[in-house]
């Protein structure tokens, strides 16, 4: 088993960075590097304070698939219920933005999951196959009335942070494509706030 420390230095660009070329390319270079900070200390987790708490799901959504699956069928427009977990990089939820990783717990593995494995950041899977991981994530964005990601970040609502699972409720953004699968939410069901030491894809 490699460590993960180790295999991160070998992980490819395309893997590691691709939630901060997407946000570079929408514009967010300006807003500094907390954008990229994270933590859960660094977000209220009371969802009724929350900017973003209109978009939240009380109930769970029917129908949803994995990001795998939804990954199938990327054109634009079309709608998805994704489930998923809150990881694919060193930072998956964008501070002052609403954007974040989706990962497929199904393919990718957060470190917290392997046995003797003591990652300080678990959810960037660096243990896994950097082709794997470009594969197996989704990046979701809540968008406002011009079309950009909301200047709010997603960490705290509902208690969603870092290993969080979820439900996304949304459509294919425009400029999805095989390396950068990219959706629009509308809705967001925290299934589980805090990461457990079981993979909900193995259930």
């Amino acid at each position: 088993m490699k460590s993960c420390q180790s295999n991160q230095d070998n992980m490819t660009m395309n893997a590691r960075s691709l939630l901060l070329t997407i946000s570079l390319s929408l514009g967010l270079i300006s807003c500094g590097s907390r954008d990229n900070e994270t933590g859960a200390d660094k977000s209220p987790d009371n969802s009724t304070s929350h900017p973003l708490t209109s978009i939240l799901l009380s109930e769970i959504p029917e129908g949803a698939v994995s990001i795998t699956e939804a990954r199938q069928k990327p054109a634009p427009g079309t709608r998805v219920i994704l489930s998923g977990k809150v990881m694919g990089n060193e930072n998956p939820i964008i501070q002052s933005r609403a954007l974040l990783t989706l990962g497929d717990p199904a393919k990718i593995t957060s470190c917290d999951l392997i046995p003797g494995d003591e990652c300080p950041t678990p959810w960037d899977v660096c243990c896994d196959d950097p082709d794997m991981i470009t594969a197996s994530i989704a990046t979701i964005q809540v968008l406002d009335e011009q079309g950009k990601p909301l200047k709010a970040g997603l960490r705290g609502l509902g208690g969603l942070k870092e290993l969080s699972s979820l439900i996304v409720v949304g459509e294919v953004a425009e400029g999805s494509h095989e390396n950068n699968f990219l959706v629009n939410a509308t809705g967001i069901h925290v299934v589980m706030a805090e990461a457990t030491k079981d993979n909900p894809a193995k259930h």
